[in-house]
C-alpha cells in the first residue's frame, strides 16, 4: 500500500473513530459534521473527500462499529476462556461486548433512526451487512455442534435480542444482579432446547460465569 493510501486510510479511521466517541458519550444529537471535524482534527475538506453527507457516514460507522464490536466480544471471550461452560461463554461474551462504547453507539443509531427516515434507510442497508457478520460471530462463540441444532437459528436471534435488551437497559440499573439472573435462566433455557441430554446439573463440569460489574 501506498503512503498517500495508507494517511487516506489513517484520516478515514480518524473519522470514524471521532464519530464512534461521539455517539457513545453525547448521543447522536451530537453527531455533526462540524462536530466530527473537530474531534478528528482534520479539515472540513478531509471530511466531506471521505463522507459527502452524514447519512454516508452514519452508514459507513455501522461497518466500523460491527469490527469493534466483534473484537470486543473475543477478547472477552478469550479472558473468560475455553474451560468454562460454552453457551454461558458465548451470552457472557456477547452481553459484555454490548455493553462497551462501540454497541452503545450502535444503539444510538438505530434509536435516532426512528424518527429520522433518512437513517432509517441508510441503516437498513449497512445493517443487512452488518447481521451476517454478527451471525458469524455467534456461531463461532456457540461452535459447531450447538450451531448445527435445527432449533439453534431461532435460539440465536432471540439471544440477541434478549441481550441488546439487557445491555440497553443497564443505564437504569443500580447492579447487574437482575442481569445475571436472567442470562443464567437462558442458558439453562437453551441447554433444555439444543442439549437436552444435559441439564444445569449436569454443567458443573464447566467454570461458572460471572457478568461483569459496570466501569
Amino acid at each position: 500500500m501506498s503512503t498517500r493510501a495508507e494517511q487516506k486510510q489513517a484520516t478515514r479511521a480518524r473519522i470514524l473513530d471521532a464519530a464512534t466517541a461521539l455517539l457513545a458519550e453525547r448521543g447522536y444529537s451530537a453527531l455533526t459534521t462540524v462536530a466530527v471535524q473537530r474531534s478528528a482534527r482534520i479539515s472540513r475538506g478531509a471530511l466531506l473527500h471521505h463522507f459527502p453527507t452524514l447519512r454516508d457516514l452514519s452508514q459507513a460507522l455501522v461497518a466500523n462499529l460491527v469490527a469493534m464490536n466483534e473484537v470486543a466480544t473475543q477478547a472477552a471471550a478469550t479472558r473468560i476462556g475455553e474451560s468454562a461452560d460454552p453457551i454461558e461463554r458465548a451470552l457472557a461474551s456477547l452481553y459484555e461486548s454490548m455493553s462497551q462504547p462501540p454497541a452503545q453507539a450502535e444503539f444510538e443509531l438505530w434509536s435516532a433512526a426512528r424518527t429520522d427516515p433518512d437513517l432509517a434507510a441508510a441503516l437498513r442497508i449497512a445493517e443487512r451487512a452488518a447481521g451476517r457478520d454478527l451471525h458469524r460471530v455467534i456461531d463461532a462463540l456457540f461452535g459447531p455442534q450447538i450451531a448445527a441444532h435445527p432449533r439453534y437459528p431461532a435460539v440465536r436471534d432471540l439471544s440477541v435480542a434478549m441481550l441488546r435488551g439487557l445491555a440497553a437497559s443497564r443505564a437504569l440499573q443500580s447492579s447487574e444482579k437482575a442481569d445475571r439472573a436472567a442470562l443464567a435462566q437462558w442458558a439453562d433455557i437453551i441447554r433444555t432446547l439444543l442439549t437436552p441430554e444435559t441439564t444445569s446439573e449436569g454443567a458443573v463440569a464447566h467454570a461458572r460465569i460471572a457478568i461483569p460489574t459496570k466501569p
